[in-house]
């Protein structure tokens, strides 16, 4: 608010409503995002999910690929290789969600094993990686994650996956020590489960790291939406519940 009140013209500080669409400009562009590209041709798109565990990383990756193989216009070939086999659930549900969109998938235990996997899904477009939820303490498992990337052949996107209802000193800790992985985008889920907004906005304002995906609901594929400074805004200012209610189910 100080800044919007220091660069505002004098002339329209006369108007509250003037003020508060300036501040609302203003927050836009203190957002950086990742805009959804289209794969250019011939490109491959890695994409590793990181993060602690029941974030819905899991999930998250299910909705993306049905969104790249199924929603957009052009569609991708999509493979799905999982590195979370410590928890059977999460191996069984990727691999119940692979089967109903009829999508290759993979599972790797050691790093060594990592590059096979990868060469099988050589056919695919787009390569999603899911991993197991590990806490921010614990530096054995986030140890041995970095070793698949090392070991990787491939460029990998690194996306770091919080939950929106997360406590700001929480996400940063997790983002410090996440961050040795060299973290490319963040990926925010849960937005049905929390009403204050800020500490995302706070996040990103702190580390400067762009955003890709908002995750707004449970249901697979439809609760995603590409990123965008608009809706975090219109979240912050006036609720997520009135702004899923003035745009459909979807939020786009």
């Amino acid at each position: 608010m100080n800044l919007t009140l220091e660069h505002m013209p004098v002339r329209m500080k006369n108007s509250s409503e003037t003020i508060k669409r300036y501040f609302q400009v203003l927050l836009r562009k203190l957002i950086p995002v990742r805009v959804e590209a289209e794969l250019p041709k011939g490109n491959k798109r890695v994409m590793m999910f990181v993060g602690p565990t029941g974030v819905g990383k899991t999930t998250t990756i299910a909705k993306l690929a049905a969104r790249y193989s199924y929603i957009q216009e052009k569609r991708s070939k999509v493979g799905i290789i999982t590195l979370d086999t410590y928890r059977i659930g999460a191996v069984e549900q990727l691999f119940a969600y692979a089967k109903m969109m009829r999508l290759p998938i993979e599972d790797v235990v050691d790093p060594s094993d990592f590059n096979s996997a990868l060469s099988s899904l050589g056919h695919c477009d787009v390569i999603l990686i899911d991993t197991v939820g590990s806490s921010q303490y614990d530096k054995e498992k986030l140890i041995k994650l970095n070793k698949f990337l090392q070991n990787s052949q491939m460029q990998i996107d690194v996306n770091l996956v919080l939950s929106a209802g997360c406590k700001l000193e929480d996400l940063k800790e997790i983002y410090k020590n996440f961050s040795f992985l060299n973290i490319d985008t963040l990926i925010f889920t849960k937005f049905d489960e929390t009403k204050v907004f800020g500490t995302i906005f706070s996040l990103i304002y702190d580390t400067d790291k762009p955003v890709s995906y908002f995750s707004i609901g449970q249901e697979v594929p439809d609760d995603i939406v590409p990123a965008s400074s608009d809706f975090l805004v219109e979240c912050i200012l006036e609720g997520f519940e009135k702004k899923r209610g003035k745009d459909g189910n979807t939020g786009e």
